[in-house]
């Protein structure tokens, strides 16, 4: 989908940034703790666990961590959202801003997030455009695998959350959450938990 209104434009200039947290502050959680706990972790900086998939048109792609059967969905105005955080990368003048640190996450925890997650989730996979040699788009798409991660940021709310737009929601990819990381806090994991190497 493209993008209608710069991200950026839609936040509250008021948010706050809350302060870094060192590697023994930081929680590791999946994507149904977040967004069952919208309000407790809004405005943290926090890693979480969940199947990484994309939502691919030729001209833009978006990033989630999803999850699948979360016990508390969020529902606003009779709208119950799609289980899935939104991963931005691309920090812009305006957003609040990802965390700085870079903490060394726990092998343990991490494979024990990853054990919960995957006992109601399966990664599957996604649609993608193909492209031509000459680099135009094909009429066709393909399955693209999804896979499993882990991503530290900053959770802040979709600024759509609390629009009123019905039971059928407000369109575009229905997250209620985004979650601002650096690109380096994009790990890929494997079905153990542990992080792959980048190029894998």
């Amino acid at each position: 989908m493209s993008k209608v209104v710069p991200l950026q434009v839609l936040f509250f200039a008021s948010i706050a940034v809350g302060q870094q947290k060192s590697d023994s502050q930081v929680k590791l959680l999946t994507v149904c703790e977040v967004l069952g706990g919208v309000n407790r972790f809004a405005d943290s900086a926090v890693a979480v666990v969940g199947r990484k998939e994309r939502s691919v048109s030729v001209i833009d792609h978006y990033e989630f961590l999803s999850q699948d059967r979360c016990d508390h969905p969020v529902i606003t105005h009779g709208h119950r959202w799609s289980n899935k955080i939104q991963i931005w990368v691309d920090w812009e003048e305006g957003m609040p801003k990802p965390p700085s640190d870079s903490p060394t996450l726990q092998g343990a925890v991490l494979a024990a997030k990853l054990s919960v997650v995957r006992k109601t989730t399966r990664l599957g996979s996604h649609q993608e455009p193909r492209f031509k040699a000459d680099g135009h788009p094909s009429t066709a798409s393909g399955a693209v695998p999804n896979e499993w991660a882990v991503v530290y940021g900053r959770i802040v709310r979709s600024p759509r959350l609390d629009e009123n737009c019905g039971v059928a929601g407000c369109g575009r990819d229905d997250a209620p959450l985004i979650i601002i990381a650096e690109p380096s806090e994009v790990h890929k994991l494997g079905d153990n938990g542990k992080p792959l190497p980048k190029d894998e």
